[in-house]
């Protein structure tokens, strides 16, 4: 009798195991990698328009907050205001909040919150100090547009999850999503 309910037990946790996908910050950081070049248009009104392009970014899981994720990034934003000008090289610092959307069977960041920004060049322009934190703000309506990850259909474990209600769970360094049946 106790080894059926022994294999019982290890059947029911094999099968709660099977729906959880645990994906690690390396795999986040690989598949946002593929998205460094893209450029960011972000109308501010008639007179001001800007481009951002993300040169490097990186994702830390749960390590400030237990359920946050920390974004750290590099981007070159060109300003256009009027006839003037300005080219800036800028790292920004922003906590995310992870969600996954069933529909799409990927995971995003949402409610980014600027935490801080330094320009690395030696440009302390009035312009830079105004604008750059209104800009950074503005590239995360972007920023959240666009999945850290997907789900892979060839995958059977992702195919399974793609086709169910998910929740997430964060832990320092890595992002468990479950399936919920």
């Amino acid at each position: 009798m106790k080894i059926i309910m022994l294999l019982v037990m290890f059947t029911m946790s094999a099968l709660a195991s099977a729906q959880t996908l645990t994906l690690t910050e390396q795999q986040l950081n690989t598949e946002l990698k593929k998205q460094l070049g893209k450029e960011f248009p972000l109308g501010l009104g008639q007179w001001l328009s800007a481009a951002v392009k993300v040169r490097d970014v990186n994702v830390e899981l749960g390590r400030q907050s237990p359920d946050k994720a920390r974004v750290l990034g590099q981007a070159l934003i060109s300003l256009n205001q009027g006839q003037q000008q300005y080219h800036w090289d800028v790292s920004g610092d922003f906590s995310a909040r992870p969600r996954y959307d069933n529909e799409q069977g990927a995971l995003f960041l949402d409610e980014f919150e600027l935490l801080n920004y330094s320009l690395n060049q030696d440009d302390s322009s009035q312009q830079a100090r105004f604008i750059l934190p209104m800009l950074l703000q503005a590239l995360t309506g972007y920023l959240s547009q666009y999945p850290v990850y997907t789900l892979d259909e060839k995958d059977p474990l992702q195919r399974q999850l793609k086709n169910q209600a998910v929740s997430l769970g964060i832990t320092p360094g890595k992002i468990s999503l479950h399936g919920i049946d």
